[in-house]
């Protein structure tokens, strides 16, 4: 029975920067060209992987320990849990920003530069002082965030209230 090449010498999974890249949401080009030279600490490949036919194929693929790519993982912020019952409440940004815990200058932050991103309120209106929001609505936005740096709204998960104003 031949072995798989994507075990390693104690039959460890082992995976692709391309495999790796897509799961972490890093593009394929960034982790193959740019994270090996720019990063001095970044792993070797475990093993090479020859092309799909007989006599190669192609170039394959490196092969790479999931366990040595992981501190080169993107850091992105803990996502926010609420209780079924706070999920149902109403509440301004600055109170659902005390139900997960975050300084109210977070939520009133996002409404200056990116109101775009929150939901419609329980009225159906947009904002306005003291608006109330559903908290399972500021919740899916709140856990929506992509994260910092340059491009990362490019990197921000499609919220649904999106799609109705394409409509």
């Amino acid at each position: 029975m031949p072995s798989d090449p994507r075990r390693g010498p104690e039959e460890r999974p082992l995976v692709t920067l391309k495999e790796w890249a897509a799961e972490v949401g890093y593009s394929h080009a960034y982790a193959v060209h740019v994270m090996p030279r720019y990063y001095p600490d970044f792993p070797r490949p475990e093993r090479y992987r020859t092309g799909m036919s007989e006599k190669g194929g192609g170039g394959g693929s490196a092969l790479y320990d999931p366990a040595a790519l992981e501190p080169f993982r993107p850091r992105r912020p803990d996502p926010a849990e609420l209780s079924a019952a706070d999920l149902e409440r109403e509440v301004t940004l600055v109170g659902f920003a005390k139900l997960i815990g975050v300084d109210g200058r977070s939520l009133t932050q996002i409404k200056d530069d990116r109101p775009d991103t929150l939901p419609d309120t329980v009225d159906g209106r947009r904002w306005y002082p003291r608006a109330r929001y559903r908290a399972a609505d500021l919740l899916l936005m709140w856990n929506a965030r992509p994260g910092p740096g340059r491009g990362s709204d490019k990197r921000r998960a499609e919220l649904p209230w999106w799609a109705a104003d394409r409509e």
